[in-house]
């Protein structure tokens, strides 16, 4: 789940994401493992398998994983030097995708949450979002 959460928001193409499966799980069939990377985790069929994208911010990783106990980022900051990765991406991804999520009746109240979003607030998350697309260490 967390390796999809984050290919997704980072911007990965599914069908790669898709093929890597294949080469590092001994158990993936391609049968069944093509449609849940395609269709579920990655949102890449239009919404054919899943009704909306499965997004999520690092504050949803703390509550439902012991994954951030170690880490020094802030699951709660989208911004800045402390702000974690999937929290960053998270805004990113729907800042990126926001005039095709306000179509999605089921992303509503998401989307509603980026108009309390200002214009230098949402460049930052972009700014940031690009960081991390670029350092290799995070990916």
């Amino acid at each position: 789940m967390v390796t999809e959460l984050y290919a997704l928001l980072l911007g990965v193409h599914p069908k790669k994401l898709h093929q890597w499966y294949l080469a590092v799980y001994v158990d993936a069939v391609e049968w069944v493992e093509l449609p849940n990377t395609l269709g579920m985790s990655q949102y890449a069929d239009g919404g054919l398998m899943a009704s909306k994208p499965y997004i999520a911010t690092g504050s949803y990783i703390n509550k439902t994983s012991n994954y951030c106990a170690q880490c020094p980022k802030n699951p709660k900051e989208k911004t800045g030097a402390n702000a974690c990765p999937f929290t960053t991406l998270y805004w990113d991804y729907l800042l990126r995708h926001e005039s095709k999520l306000r179509k999605n009746n089921r992303m509503a109240l998401q989307v509603r949450n980026l108009d309390r979003i200002d214009e230098a607030e949402r460049q930052a998350i972009h700014n940031t979002a690009e960081k991390i697309r670029n350092n290799p260490a995070l990916h």
